[in-house]
C-alpha cells in the first residue's frame, strides 16, 4: 500500500516520512493511501491487528504499549442501543494512545530524536509515554490549570513539562516558539492521529458491525474524523453497505463546531470549563469535521455543565468512571432521542475517551456542585 501526505487545500504532496507538521500553505495534511487494504492479522489483538490498513514509513516497526482492542459495553439509553467503547482502558488512560503509537512509530523511523507537544492533559501524557517507549526526547507545554494528575503523568514518563499561564492557545504558541530543532508532534495537526483512530471503526466492525450513528466528543476533531475514515473506507471498499451518521458533542463553554456547522451563534454559552478535552478554540481540522458531519447526515449537540454532571453520575452508577469529556455522550444521546434524530432500537457507537481516575478532583467537584454529594 503506497502512502503519501497531501494537502486538501492546495494539492501539494509530501513523502510520508517528510519532517513537516503542516503544509507550506498552513493547512493540515491528510494521508493518501492506495489501494486500501483491510487484512486483520490473525492472532493479533489491538490496534496493530490492522497494520495492513495503517500508513507506515518504510522500515517502521510499531512503537506499542498494547493500545487498542478496547471492550464494548452495551447499555439501553432512552430506548437506544448504546455501545460504549471503553477507550479510557488504553495504556495511559485515553484514546490518544492510538494516535501516539502511530505517530511515534513513523517519527522514529524518520529519524526524529526529539518531539514537542502542547496539550491540556491526555495527549501530553500519551505522547510522553510513547516517546519514552521509542527512546525519543519529549517536551510538553500545558496550561498551568491542567489537572494535576495528568501533569504528574507527563513528568513520570520522563518528559520535560513546561506549565504555561493562560489557555491552550497560549501553550501552543509557546511550544511553536521554542521548538529549537525538535519536531512539533501536535495531536491537533498530526495526520497520523485520525488514521490511528480509524482502527476504532475497524474493531467495532469486526465485533458488532456498522452502527446507525456515532456520537463522540469533539475537541480537535481527530477522534470523530478517524472513526468516520474507518467506516467510510469499509463502505467504499465493499465491506459495509453504508457509513454511520456522525454526531459531534461539544461543551457550552466552547461551541465552535456548532457555530461552524449551523452558521449561527450558540445562545446558551457558558463560561466555566468543565470538559477540557473539548476546549480547542481553533481546531485546525474544523472544515474537515464540518464536511464529514454534514455529509453523513448528522449534526452537533452542545451540552451544559449540569448535563455533564448527570452523564458522569449515570456512568459511575454503572461501573464506568470517566472524565467529564467522556460523559458528554450520555446527555447527547438523550437529547438526540428526544429530538427524533435517533430512533428507538437504533445502534449507536459512543467512545468513552478518558479515565476519571486522572481527574478525580474535577469529577468530585462537578458532581458535588451540580447535583449534590455523590
Amino acid at each position: 500500500m503506497g502512502c503519501a501526505l497531501k494537502c486538501p487545500k492546495c494539492g501539494r504532496e509530501y513523502e510520508l516520512g517528510a519532517r513537516v507538521w503542516r503544509c507550506e500553505c498552513a493547512s493540515p495534511l491528510q494521508v493518501l493511501c492506495d489501494p486500501f487494504q483491510f487484512k486483520p492479522a490473525a492472532g493479533v489483538r489491538g490496534m496493530w491487528r490492522y497494520r495492513a490498513s495503517l500508513p507506515l514509513v518504510e522500515g517502521a516497526e510499531p512503537v506499542t504499549l498494547g493500545e487498542g482492542g478496547t471492550p464494548v459495553v452495551r447499555l439501553d439509553v432512552s430506548g437506544v442501543r448504546l455501545h460504549l467503547k471503553l477507550e479510557y482502558l488504553n495504556p495511559t488512560g485515553s484514546f490518544k494512545d492510538r494516535g501516539s503509537s502511530l505517530t511515534l512509530t513513523n517519527l522514529k523511523a524518520s529519524g526524529v530524536t526529539e518531539v514537542v507537544e502542547d496539550s491540556s492533559g491526555n495527549a501530553g501524557a500519551s505522547i510522553s509515554a510513547y516517546s519514552a517507549a521509542a527512546g525519543v526526547r519529549c517536551r510538553v507545554y500545558t496550561p498551568a490549570s491542567a489537572p494535576q494528575g495528568k501533569k504528574l503523568q507527563v513528568r513520570l514518563y520522563g518528559a520535560n513539562l513546561i506549565e504555561v499561564p493562560g489557555d491552550r492557545g497560549e501553550a501552543a504558541r509557546r511550544a511553536l516558539g521554542e521548538l529549537a530543532g525538535a519536531f512539533y508532534a501536535s495531536h491537533l495537526w498530526s495526520p497520523f492521529f485520525p488514521e490511528a483512530n480509524a482502527t476504532i471503526a475497524y474493531e467495532f466492525y469486526e465485533e458488532v458491525g456498522v452502527p446507525d450513528a456515532v456520537v463522540a466528543p469533539v475537541g480537535s476533531g481527530g477522534l470523530i474524523l478517524g472513526i468516520h475514515l474507518g467506516f467510510r473506507r469499509l463502505s467504499e471498499n465493499g465491506y459495509a453497505d453504508a457509513a454511520p451518521r456522525l454526531y459531534g458533542v461539544q461543551s457550552a463553554a466552547n461551541p465552535v463546531l456548532y457555530e461552524a456547522l449551523y452558521g449561527r451563534r450558540y445562545e446558551k454559552a457558558e463560561l466555566e470549563v468543565v470538559a477540557e478535552g473539548v476546549m480547542v478554540r481553533e481546531p485546525p481540522r474544523l472544515e474537515e469535521v464540518v464536511e464529514s458531519i454534514r455529509g453523513s447526515g448528522g449534526g452537533v449537540v452542545v451540552v451544559g455543565k449540569e448535563e455533564v454532571a448527570e452523564g458522569l453520575r449515570f456512568l459511575a452508577k454503572r461501573g464506568l468512571l470517566v472524565e467529564p469529556t467522556s460523559a458528554t455522550v450520555i446527555p447527547a444521546v438523550v437529547r438526540l432521542k428526544e429530538e427524533g434524530l435517533v430512533d428507538r432500537g437504533e445502534s449507536i457507537l459512543a467512545p468513552l475517551t478518558g479515565s476519571g481516575l486522572k481527574a478525580l478532583d474535577k469529577v468530585e467537584s462537578l458532581l458535588r456542585e451540580a447535583v449534590g454529594k455523590p
